[in-house]
This record gives C-alpha cells, sequence and structure tokens, in this order.
C-alpha cells in the first residue's frame, strides 16, 4: 500500500463510523418520536400543545443532524484541499520545476534522512558534486528551450544509470549532486559512479537534427553517516569540483583537507587585498635596469608588494592571481603605478620607469585614457614611461591591443614587449604593434652559461631586434656567469637580482643618489649585502 493510498483508507473508515453514528441517532429520535405519539393515542388523552412541541424538537433534532453531517463533510472536503495544497507546496519547494529532481532544499531533507538510515547500517555517506561546462553557451546560441530539454534529458538519463538509491538534485542553473550510502568496502564503487555521472552529462544528443554536447566537472567527498552533515560533505563536494573546474580535469576528483585550507587562504587574501586597497598597504618596489654597455642605471621596472601589518611584505606572486581572479587587478596596478610615477618624477630625468599592465587591463578599451590621467595626475613625463606588454595577454583581442597601444605611443608613452618568446607569434606582434623595447624572458637567461640552446635563443632575439632596430632588455641576471654571458651577446640592458633586489622608493632614491658606477663592469649592490 503507497503512503498516500493509506490516509485515503482512514478517512474513509472514520467517515463510515460517523455517518453510522448519525443514522444510529435519527433512527433513535424517529423510534421515541413514534412511540410518544403511540402512548398519546392510547392514553386517549388530549394534548395538543405538547405534541406540537414534540413534533417541532424532532424535526428540529433531524435537522440539525443533517445540519452537522452536511458541515462535517464540508469540513472532511476542507482538510483534504488543504492538505493537498500542503503537498503540492512540499513538493514545489523540495522539487527543481523543469527536470523534476529534488532542489537544493529537497536535496538536503531527503538526503538527512539517507544519512540517517546509512548511519544505523554502518555506512559511509558519498556527496558527488558536478556542474555542466560552458551549459550558458548552449542557451546563448541554441535558446532556453533547447537548454531545459538538455537538463530534462541529462536528469532522465542520470536517473536511469544511477538507479533508485541515489539521490539526485539540480542545484542551481548548471549545478547538480548525487548522494548516496556506500559500504565501507566498497568506497571504490564512488569514483565508477562519479566517471558514469561524467559519461552520461557528457554525451553527445541530438536535438532537432543538432548535436549537442557538453562538458562536466566533478568533484567527490565522503565521512562516515554517523558524523554526516549534507551542508558539510556538499561543500566539501563543491571544493573539491571547483578544485577540477580551475585546474581543467575531466576527471573526478576526490576532496582533501588541503583544499579547503587553501580555499580559506584565498578567502583571507581576497578580503586582506580589500582592506590594503583601503588603508594604502600596496606600494611599489623599484628593480634598477642596468646599462650593459656602462654600468649605469637607466630606469626600475615597478612590481608591486603588499606591505601586510602581520605578514610584513608579500610578494606579487601571492595576490596577483587573487585580485585578477576578483577583478580589483586594475584598482590595485592603477594605485601602484600612480605611487610610483608620483615618487619617481623627483627623480634623474634620464631614467625611465617600466610598469607592467595585466592581460585583463588590456581588455579595456579606456585603459590608454587612465594611463594619460595618472601621468597628468602625477606631473610624470610620458616619454620616461615604458608600459611593458605580455605576448600572452595581446591573443584575446589583437585589434583593440593594437588601439590601446596606438593610443599610448601616440601620448609619447614608450612600449615593451614582455616575456618575449614564451608565447606563440613573436615576429607578427613585432610587424604589427610599435615596440621600442624587447624584454627577453627570465627562462632563458638562468644559467645561460651552460645551456646552449638557451644562448643560441637569446642570440638569436639580440640579431633580430638589431636589424629591426629595437634594444634588447634581459631579465633574470642573477649571477655574474649570466652577465658575462650576455653581455658577450651583445644584450643592451639587464636587470635582474645581480645588479640589485626589488627596493622600496627611499632605497632606490639614496642608490640614485650615491651609486656611480662609471664605465666599470656592475657589481652586486650594497643593498644586496
Amino acid at each position: 500500500m503507497t503512503s498516500s493510498a493509506a490516509p485515503r483508507l482512514i478517512n474513509a473508515r472514520r467517515d463510515a463510523i460517523v455517518l453510522a453514528v448519525l443514522i444510529t441517532a435519527v433512527a433513535l429520535l424517529i423510534w421515541n418520536g413514534s412511540n410518544f405519539f403511540h402512548n398519546l393515542r392510547i392514553g386517549g388523552e388530549e394534548f395538543g400543545p405538547e405534541i406540537r412541541i414534540a413534533s417541532t424538537a424532532l424535526t428540529l433534532n433531524v435537522a440539525l443532524i443533517l445540519f452537522g453531517w452536511r458541515r462535517y463533510v464540508d469540513l472532511q472536503h476542507e482538510a483534504e484541499m488543504r492538505a493537498e495544497q500542503e503537498r503540492r507546496a512540499t513538493v514545489l519547494a523540495t522539487t527543481d520545476t523543469i527536470t523534476g529532481l529534488y532542489n537544493r532544499k529537497g536535496f538536503a531533507d531527503r538526503g538527512a534522512q539517507l544519512c540517517a538510515d546509512a548511519a544505523e547500517r554502518g555506512n559511509n555517506l558519498v556527496v558527488i558534486s558536478f556542474q555542466i561546462h560552458r551549459f550558458k553557451a548552449i542557451n546563448d546560441q541554441h535558446g532556453y528551450e533547447t537548454g531545459d530539454r538538455l537538463l530534462k534529458s541529462i536528469s532522465v538519463a542520470l536517473a536511469h544509470e544511477l538507479g533508485p538509491d541515489s539521490v539526485i538534485a539540480r542545484l542551481s542553473g548548471d549545478e547538480f549532486a548525487v548522494a548516496l550510502a556506500l559500504r565501507a568496502d566498497e568506497m571504490s564503487r564512488a569514483e565508477e559512479l562519479a566517471e558514469i555521472v561524467l559519461h552520461t552529462v557528457t554525451r553527445p544528443l541530438l536535438f532537432e537534427e543538432r548535436i549537442i554536447q557538453v562538458g562536466a566537472f566533478a568533484g567527490i567527498a565522503s565521512t562516515p553517516a554517523a558524523n554526516a552533515r549534507i551542508p558539510d560533505i556538499l561543500r566539501r563536494a563543491d571544493i573539491a569540483m571547483d578544485h577540477a573546474r580551475s585546474g581543467r580535469v575531466a576527471r573526478p576528483v576526490w576532496f582533501d583537507a588541503g583544499m579547503e585550507r587553501a580555499l580559506i587562504a584565498h578567502g583571507e587574501i581576497e578580503q586582506g587585498i580589500r582592506v590594503g586597497l583601503e588603508h594604502g598597504q600596496f606600494v611599489p618596489y623599484f628593480e634598477p635596469q642596468v646599462d650593459l654597455a656602462t654600468g649605469e642605471i637607466v630606469g626600475f621596472e615597478v612590481l608591486a608588494r603588499w606591505i601586510h601589518p602581520l605578514s610584513g611584505v608579500i610578494g606579487p606572486d601571492v595576490f596577483i592571481p587573487v585580485a585578477e581572479e576578483i577583478g580589483l587587478i586594475g584598482r590595485l596596478s592603477e594605485h601602484v603605478i600612480a605611487e610610483a610615477l608620483r615618487e619617481a618624477a623627483e627623480w634623474d630625468p634620464a631614467i625611465k620607469i617600466s610598469v607592467n599592465i595585466s592581460p585583463l587591463q588590456l581588455a579595456d578599451g579606456w585603459l590608454a585614457q587612465r594611463i594619460v590621467k595618472t601621468l597628468a595626475d602625477t606631473a610624470f613625463p610620458a616619454e620616461r614611461l615604458v608600459v611593458e606588454v605580455t605576448e600572452s595577454s595581446l591573443f584575446a583581442d589583437l585589434d583593440l591591443a593594437r588601439t590601446i597601444v596606438t593610443s599610448l605611443k601616440n601620448q609619447g608613452i614608450r612600449l615593451a614587449l614582455d616575456d618575449f618568446g614564451t608565447g606563440f607569434s613573436s615576429l607578427a606582434h613585432l610587424r604589427s604593434l610599435p615596440f621600442d623595447i624587447i624584454k627577453i624572458d627570465r627562462s632563458f637567461v638562468t644559467n645561460i652559461h651552460m645551456k646552449r640552446e638557451s644562448s643560441a635563443i637569446v642570440r638569436a632575439v639580440q640579431t633580430l631586434a638589431a636589424s629591426l632596430p629595437v634594444p634588447v632588455c634581459v631579465e633574470g641576471i642573477e649571477n655574474e656567469d649570466s652577465y658575462n654571458a650576455v653581455v658577450r651577446l651583445g644584450c643592451e640592458i639587464g636587470q635582474g637580482w645581480y645588479f640589485g633586489k626589488p627596493m622600496p622608493a627611499e632605497q632606490a632614491r639614496e642608490l640614485l643618489a650615491g651609486r656611480r658606477r662609471g664605465g666599470e663592469p656592475p657589481v652586486r649592490s650594497a643593498v644586496n649585502g
């Protein structure tokens, strides 16, 4: 017997009992009334008023019983309608309207029940979280109706593949979750089931003579059911899924505690960046650039540093990726550039200041105007500014990049192609964009005195640049052997820890004021000890 049939049977039995009681009451009234009138006739006495009163009372009692029955029936109908409305409301509150699967609330409720049952048997609870990759593109290209049909097809296929013992839910637009209980000795099945999920979701589907196929990323989390809470284990599976998505891993990824610690650290860095920007904790550091022929400092590259009140100086490799992810890289970069130009405006007019532009910034059509405004606000001469652009940042939108760098060039700003040799279209970029300097990536300079391939690449770049003609700046000169190697190859400018580590503004100012190399070969600066 189904759960819905049992209440109906109970109600039917109750109605039958109530109806029997009412019929009995009416029968007794009629029987008592007939006995009363019969007794009156046998006595032969005239009781006109009493007869009318008794007749009226009998009629009223019968009417009252009938009214009560009707009211009882109406109340029962109202109760049934209310119960049905509550059932529908519960279904709507716990079910996804498109796929018919559980929604987030339904998954939590049904998952908690599954968890309790699994705890009684001593089993483990496993949650698989997965996300459809580029589902929005399906909606944009083929319409929302096709997207809904895709979701329904995936849902039906998942229910068929995973069976009734699994709790399947659509948590949001393109995010799903599966919960199931497994014995400790069959935990290897969890990854197999996750593979089945990915295979099912990514299976090609034919819609109106169009083949549609999507990708997916999945994360798995497991814990003994006795200690499990659905929100906690779902969060861990989501963390593992995000790890798979960020790493573009096409197989299921198991959750481990290190992922959670990294996520917490990421959140702390994100919050710290927001606070640090408000309190001026991001400052420019200056790395010297040296003329390899004369040994004189000809410029500085500006590098951002985070002066954290508790952790001290934090390098850009920690906060730059997070700033890019949360959309604050433009604001952070502009702040550091402005501080650097404001400081360097009073330095030797021959000193150039190089600043790096993030690939995300190069996608901003107003970047050139913002840089020009910064020059005006800081009173820094445009001809002393060098804007460094990496090859990889040009790939997304070459036309927009060409527009931006041309606008900068028209203002007298110099342009440098950074990390040269790591991209795929170096020569094409040199022909199409007006660069003034080529910077050879440090990966070609490390151990250049021991690697013939690196030496050959640097020599080829130097020869190419000389034919344009464009000067070459070599990054990553860390020791005297590397320095001697790039000098022999004829490179013009060098930078790296051999000449000085990145330093705060006051130290760079002191270095410019007190250091005179003349024609001597450069040596380690005093700032390195």
